[in-house]
């Protein structure tokens, strides 16, 4: 049977790449890609781990041009600033932008998980034995910002740390008062920039295919049958992202960005889906980077955007997640809370994603320390673990339509996206 799967896999690959010979839009294709995976796994279920296999081969090769691509793009993007200031002005409005996102990720989550009445009249049971997970501390946290080794960051991905050291790179090349002297080092880094991005356009261009073999794995080795109560979590979490990433996204774009967010929303879509199927937020920050670049955002914000929305605000992982079951907590185990303790839940979902960002395992530590932080108990988390997988999909998916949607906002205000290229077809 998986072979039989694999091979109407290709018949479909075979049909995308049709669409693409009639001239259909990337757009277009990923949509009949993202239809006919979802089909195969549902007609096909238990059968899909060698259509999977090619899926996960695509994941791999993007997750291998993270490390490359952040250091190239950061360092060159901070030898390309003019002063001091302008980073500093970059930043501060995507941080800010990625806190907003946060924020309103939270609210929504709490609005959603309210109506639907998530944990009411469910039966919650915590094994005996069962432990949270630690959660590091603050002190830790900041401390792993800083690389120890710039090779073992690389081979972890661990993002902040390449940040980091990319950023301190840029500095001294800044400072340094013979340029002269370091022309080949800053032409080198120029041509392999221009390098990456040729390699990330190429590898972009199969994504309808990844999607297809991507979904069909994903739908078709689901097991709901032990959700049970958790069933309502999931869908709420569900709603909540995809309101977020499709209402009060787009509402960003236009409020904060000032520009029509309809473009956005039909050019991103291909890289939602990436984020969606591959359940990687750095896996898909190559892809981000070129789409923010094909919708008219500069390479230093976008590669600077997309890197650090990898790691910080996260409104999936961070905030509708935690707060869905927070909510499902309170509701199962009969708390009495105030309107002050909602607003408390949202500050607290701010709090621990910035004192949490980088560290490995995020939905589940930034959970587990949201619970602690709210006095609720953190065994709770562990519950969630068998939707969680699935609920990754829509959580990883509205963190990447975040960081994408924020290089759009923070290059407007910038007054440096180019207009007539991002409503461009």
């Amino acid at each position: 049977m998986p072979i039989l799967t694999l091979a109407l896999g290709l018949l479909a690959f075979a049909f995308i790449y049709f669409l693409q010979k009639k001239g259909q839009s990337f757009l277009v294709r990923v949509l009949v890609a993202t239809v006919l995976g979802a089909a195969l796994g549902l007609l096909l279920p238990g059968t899909t781990e060698y259509i999977g296999a090619i899926g996960q081969i695509y994941v791999n090769l993007l997750k291998a041009l993270v490390v490359p691509l952040l250091l190239v793009s950061i360092i060159h993007t901070v030898i390309s600033l003019e002063d001091f200031a302008t980073l500093r002005s970059i930043g501060a409005k995507t941080i800010t932008t990625l806190g907003v996102h946060n924020i309103l990720g939270s609210l929504i989550a709490i609005i959603v998980a309210s109506l639907l009445g998530v944990g009411k009249h469910a039966e919650v049971n915590i094994p005996a034995g069962t432990e949270a997970a630690e959660v590091p501390s603050v002190i830790e946290t900041m401390v792993s910002f800083f690389p120890t080794n710039i090779i073992d960051d690389a081979a972890n991905n661990r993002v902040i740390p390449i940040i980091v050291f990319a950023i301190l790179v840029g500095l001294g090349v800044l400072l340094y008062k013979d340029k002269e002297k370091i022309t080949p080092f800053t032409g080198f880094i120029t041509a392999a920039n221009e390098v990456m991005f040729s390699v990330i356009s190429t590898v972009t261009k199969f994504t309808p295919y990844a999607v297809l073999a991507l979904l069909t794995d994903k739908v078709g080795s689901m097991d709901l049958s032990s959700v049970g109560d958790l069933l309502l979590v999931l869908i709420a979490v569900f709603i909540a992202s995809f309101f977020h990433s499709f209402i009060s996204t787009p509402a960003m774009v236009a409020v904060m960005g000032r520009v029509n967010p309809w473009p956005f929303i039909k050019r991103y879509f291909p890289v939602f889906m990436l984020g969606f199927t591959t359940q990687s937020s750095t896996g898909a920050i190559s892809a981000n980077v070129e789409a923010q670049t094909k919708m008219g955002v500069p390479e230093r914000i976008a590669s600077f955007s997309a890197s650090i929305g990898s790691v910080f605000g996260m409104p999936g992982c961070a905030a509708i997640w935690p707060v869905t079951i927070a909510v499902f907590t309170i509701n199962a185990l009969g708390l009495e809370v105030s309107f002050s303790f909602y607003a408390y839940m949202i500050l607290m979902a701010l709090l621990v994603s910035i004192g949490t960002v980088g560290v490995p395992g995020i939905a589940t530590i930034v959970a587990t320390a949201f619970f602690l932080g709210l006095d609720l108990p953190a065994e709770m988390v562990i519950l969630m673990t068998p939707i969680s997988a699935v609920a990754d999909m829509a959580r990883t998916a509205t963190n990447v339509q975040a960081a994408g949607s924020t290089g759009i906002i923070v290059a407007e205000l910038e007054r440096d996206l180019d207009e007539s290229q991002y409503v461009a077809e």
